[in-house]
């Protein structure tokens, strides 16, 4: 039991991590969280999150493409996909368009104003990946894309 001046003590001191800290996974994710915070307050000034700013960098690349084929390409089941095109489509940033070979099938396209969102969005995320890269050496950089590509190889998921 922590005495009154050992709980204000552990107030102000961070928590022991235990074994966590040494969990490759869980500084992954802690690193993870940091990059996606930054480029999240970024973007969160243009009015778009990074889930929106990859699906509208994908639609755009790819224009028609199907939500199955988008999905795959980011990742996402379709229950998390077609809430994110709802929200972009009312937004009029995507539209949904029938399939000109089969009219029950929609095809997802970027609006104008997806296009104009995105064109601000892309200097703002990039200066976000310069942050990063900036700790980094160019040697240090290569090594770190040649290590996330092997452990993403190692379980099956690489690009």
């Amino acid at each position: 039991m922590l005495e009154n001046g050992d709980a204000e003590n552990a107030a102000v001191r961070p928590l022991d991590q235990g074994v966590l800290h040494g969990l490759l996974g869980r500084q992954l994710r802690v690193t993870y969280l940091a990059v996606f915070r930054t480029i999240e307050d970024r973007l969160g000034e243009i009015g778009i999150t990074p889930q929106q700013f990859g699906l509208l960098v994908i639609v755009d690349s790819n224009p028609g493409a199907r939500q199955t084929l988008i999905a795959k390409a980011r990742g996402l089941d379709k229950s998390t996909l077609v809430p994110m095109i709802d929200r972009l489509e009312r937004d009029g940033l995507l539209e949904r368009r029938p399939l000109a070979t089969d009219r029950r099938i929609r095809a997802i396209w970027i609006t104008d104003r997806g296009r104009e969102v995105l064109r601000r969005a892309v200097p703002v995320v990039q200066k976000g990946d310069d942050l990063i890269r900036a700790h980094l050496s160019d040697g240090e950089l290569s090594e770190l894309l040649r290590l996330m590509e092997k452990v993403r190889e190692g379980l099956g998921m690489a690009d």
